[in-house]
């Protein structure tokens, strides 16, 4: 492999270990656990539910999700 590819490769990795939080589900690393609430979280199965409190435009007492357009909320946050 040539220097000018290695070099791009890195930064490709990198990259994505640096942003978002999806590349943590995909080392086996999981975002916060909705099982620390619950009560709150009681019948949530949909990534839209999660979205309905979490999403950064909704009037919600619950923390803003940096990363909305993501799907994939309970692959990463039901463990």
């Amino acid at each position: 492999m040539n220097r000018f590819a290695g070099i791009v490769m890195f930064c490709a990795v990198m990259s994505t270990l640096a942003t978002g939080c999806a590349y943590r589900y995909y080392l086996g690393m999981h975002g916060p656990s909705i099982k620390s609430s619950l009560d709150i979280h009681q019948g949530v199965e949909k990534d839209r539910d999660c979205l309905d409190c979490h999403h950064p435009d909704q009037a919600s007492e619950a923390p803003p999700t940096t990363h909305p357009r993501f799907t994939g909320c309970l692959k990463c946050h039901s463990s």
